[in-house]
């Protein structure tokens, strides 16, 4: 049996146009660049310190903005749509025994909306987020500590660099998806241990690392 820790918003959520869309709405307020439509594949090789630093963002106004994303994003109506793919997958992998955890920078409030919009709140059974835009790796560890997972049967499903940098950070292997937020090839270049362009991917990794336990 597996444990998959799984990232939120471009692994789970397609929820990219979304944040766009917000983030761009908000650049008056808190005094950064709003991102072009025309430019977004492009910044998707960059890392959240790259994007930090592109935008324009005072470093203090980050949390406030945060704050204010998890905010609308509760509030969207429709919900966020899933991933292409992701909701058989989860339910597979649920029902092979497997154990889900949600890990995210996000409010938990928005991702139990998610999970019980698309019917999936049965599939998981933590979900820990609001931290820091940098402090995956803690919470992580914290979910670790907290549930007595064991590391070696235990990996973090992310769309970001930084999503593999929090799994090292945590001790346990990183699987990067190639649908979200950061392109392939940077994705590549931060060498994860796996590296999926499908969901059907999952499920394979799962059947390797139960053989070698």
């Amino acid at each position: 049996m597996i444990t998959f820790l799984f990232d939120f918003d471009g692994t789970l959520a397609d929820s990219l146009s979304t944040i766009v869309e917000i983030t761009n709405r908000l650049a008056p307020e808190f005094g950064y660049r709003p991102t072009p439509l025309e430019e977004l594949d492009a910044l998707k090789g960059f890392s959240a310190r790259q994007l930090i630093r592109y935008s324009g963002i005072p470093l203090l106004k980050i949390p406030a903005l945060l704050r204010r994303l998890r905010v609308e994003l509760k509030a969207c109506d429709p919900p966020i749509a899933p991933c292409a793919g992701m909701p058989a997958i989860i339910r597979q992998l649920h029902a092979q025994n497997h154990m889900l955890a949600v890990i995210t920078s996000n409010a938990p409030e928005v991702v139990h909306a998610f999970l019980i919009a698309h019917g999936l709140d049965h599939c998981f059974f933590s979900v820990d987020g609001g931290g820091t835009l940098f402090g995956k790796g803690k919470l992580i560890t914290k979910c670790l500590v907290r549930h007595q997972l064991v590391p070696a049967a235990t990996v973090y499903v992310g769309d970001e660099v930084r999503d593999i940098q929090a799994a090292r950070f945590a001790g346990i292997r990183p699987i990067s998806v190639t649908w979200g937020f950061n392109s392939r090839e940077a994705l590549a270049a931060a060498q994860p241990d796996w590296l999926v362009d499908d969901p059907d991917a999952l499920a394979a990794i799962a059947r390797t690392l139960s053989c070698g336990i």
